[in-house]
């Protein structure tokens, strides 16, 4: 059954590319990674300024292996440091 992760993040003012870099290298990094059958960085058609990433798994254990893992956390941290406060939000969803 899949298993769907969702980030929604809005840029701290000056961060918007800085934001954008992480989300694209998380995306890229969850590429790779066991059980990930696609990562993609999403734009919105609005002027909110905000940056998504969707990744599908095969399975909760092991998109939550990745998000445990030293990358992703490292990865993590540095996106909430460029993320405005209140403005990251993190989503995960499956067809049960």
């Amino acid at each position: 059954m899949p298993y769907i992760r969702i980030s929604i993040a809005r840029p701290r003012p000056g961060q918007e590319k800085r934001l954008a870099e992480l989300q694209q290298a998380i995306a890229d990094y969850s590429a790779k990674q066991p059980g990930c059958d696609r990562s993609y960085v999403l734009r919105p058609h609005d002027h909110s300024g905000e940056i998504a990433r969707i990744s599908i798994w095969d399975n909760e254990s092991q998109a939550e292996a990745a998000a445990n893992s030293d990358h992703m956390l490292s990865l993590r941290s540095e996106l909430n440091l460029a993320a405005a406060e209140g403005g990251h939000s993190e989503r995960a969803f499956s067809d049960q």
